[in-house]
């Protein structure tokens, strides 16, 4: 507490007047010299004037405005560090360090999460994944993946990644049958699984929160892993040598759903791996899947065109989807408003009424398969891309073409990304030419070339 007459809420210490005063003691005051303000003759004297010394300068170290007096704040700042504070110093520099060492010329990922920047990682026939940053205004290509080097795993295309944001953790796999784990702030690899036992792998699902992540591969195998350090849990072969086409988990739930070319679709237990239940009404390969675990609901697409909406306890049909010609390459729905829209070979994409089958209207104009497609629902706007280099924009109450994109890619585009929140919109596409492009969906042009992979692009995750 501060001495009688003092003038602030803060306690003061004033400071020693002679080469003999010392720090005040706890509860205030002050030590005075001997009287007279001189040390005693002799060595008692010397002794007592070094260690008046050592207080003067300890005095002056923590009496940062130099005006006689040490307050709450000066003592706080540089006296004793608690232990929560000592904590806190080593954070920061840890963070300040992590920056320097990884991030010289850009923010960390954590910050450009958190400030919610546009990003993504490609991968490609390369044997190579890419992070992007979308919304940089210089190299938005920030990062490669399974480069050359001590960190390179794969040995084959990459066909399927996964990844957390804001743990700034992926998992990418290749049909080599090697898997990776990898650390996305650093570049780093944690852990690989580089037997290749269980075939290429060629769909993936997971959730870091959980600490799960669920594979499928050619040889009909799903395997369950620890997402810390991909540490393999168990195996489970449902699917008789035939390819997995689609795997989906709800680890809370301990479910999990697979589709595979066999037709077959199925529900298991993960934690023992046994088979719930089989639905084998598509009579051609499984293509694509949408796995709603909140209303058990499944909806499914084959090589053959149809979908099928069945349940996912009972595994009963419940409405099927016939339209297509061809194969079904992407399903994107909106189970709440009952609406879905999909993406075919035979040159169209269609919505659809899911409660009821009935097809409410065509997108037709592209002239090759349609490979992709995006969606706002709310505001009734599509956006498809094709074989044919093309990409349209489609209003859906009229299901008429709004706008052609074209002359930029060389080869066919299989996958755009579209930020419909964005103003103006943006939109990402992805091609056999081997690059990525970012378009402007206001002006209707392209914005810049992004040209990084040596291969075809395969995926691209947002």
């Amino acid at each position: 507490m501060a001495a009688d007459g003092a003038s602030r809420e803060d306690a003061w210490v004033a400071a020693p007047e002679t080469a003999g005063a010392a720090l005040a003691p706890e509860g205030g005051g002050r030590v005075e010299a001997a009287e007279g303000g001189e040390a005693p003759a002799g060595e008692g004297a010397e002794g007592a004037e070094e260690e008046g010394s050592k207080f003067v300068g300890a005095f002056e170290a923590l009496d940062l405005n130099h005006d006689g007096l040490i307050d709450a704040f000066e003592f706080g700042t540089n006296g004793p560090v608690r232990k929560d504070e000592k904590n806190r110093k080593e954070q920061r520099e840890e963070e300040e360090a992590k920056e320097e060492k990884w991030w010289i010329t850009w923010p960390s990922l954590e910050k450009r999460v958190k400030n919610n920047r546009w990003l993504g990682l490609s991968t490609s026939e390369d044997q190579t994944v890419k992070l992007w940053d979308f919304d940089d205004r210089g190299n938005k290509m920030r990062g490669t993946l399974n480069g050359p080097g001590e960190d390179q795993v794969h040995e084959a295309p990459i066909r399927v990644a996964v990844l957390d944001w804001s743990l700034r953790r992926g998992v990418t796999g290749a049909t080599d049958g090697t898997l990776a784990l990898w650390n996305l702030e650093t570049f780093e690899l944690i852990n690989s699984f580089l037997s290749g036992k269980y075939g290429a792998f060629t769909a993936i699902d997971a959730d870091f929160e959980k600490k799960r992540i669920l594979t499928g591969t050619g040889e009909g195998i799903m395997c369950i892993w620890d997402s810390e350090r991909l540490r393999h849990l168990r195996a489970i072969h449902g699917h008789d040598g035939a390819k997995i086409t689609l795997c989906k988990g709800n680890f809370e739930e301990g479910r999990g759903v697979s589709g595979a070319i066999d037709g077959r679709l199925r529900t298991w237990d993960l934690e023992t791996g046994a088979v719930i239940g089989t639905f084998d009404m598509h009579a051609g390969a499984i293509s694509y899947g949408i796995v709603d675990f909140d209303n058990l609901r499944i909806l499914s697409g084959d090589d053959d065109g149809v979908m099928h909406l069945w349940h996912l306890e009972s595994r009963a049909q419940l409405v099927e989807l016939a339209g297509h010609t061809d194969r079904i390459n992407v399903i994107r729905a909106d189970m709440d408003q009952g609406v879905a829209i999909t993406a075919s070979n035979d040159e169209t994409a269609r919505i659809w009424e899911v409660a009821s089958g009935h097809c409410k209207g065509v997108l037709e104009g592209h002239t090759q398969a349609v490979r992709d497609v995006q969606v706002d629902f709310e505001n009734k706007a599509a956006v498809t891309c094709s074989d044919d280099m093309t990409v349209r924009m489609w209003e859906l109450e009229t299901y008429s073409c709004t706008s052609i994109l074209e002359n930029e890619h060389l080869g066919r585009i299989n996958i755009i990304r579209v930020r419909f929140d964005r103003d103006p919109q943006m939109m990402v596409s992805a091609s056999t030419d081997y690059t990525l492009r970012l378009w402007n969906l206001e002006t209707k042009e392209c914005e810049e070339l992004l040209c990084s992979h040596s291969g075809k692009v395969i995926s691209l995750i947002m």
